[in-house]
């Protein structure tokens, strides 16, 4: 079972992957979901909606348990 940090970083790294499918780079690193930029902001949603579809994972829960700690 994976930690929220890492699910939150998974979901990084496959909106950086998506990013780059569209021709854009960013620093390694880059936290998408910190992001205000439109098209960074939808390849985190597509990265949050792909756990959800494949694994149930919702990486928004994840994401919040990790700020609230």
């Amino acid at each position: 079972m994976r930690t929220n940090e890492q699910v939150v970083r998974d979901a990084n790294e496959l909106a950086r992957k998506f990013y780059s499918m569209n021709g854009c780079k960013v620093k390694k690193g880059f936290n998408f979901e910190s992001s205000c930029h439109p098209q960074e902001r939808l390849m985190w949603d597509m990265a949050v909606k792909a756990y959800e579809v494949i694994d149930g994972t919702d990486v928004d829960d994840a994401l919040a348990d990790i700020e609230d700690a």
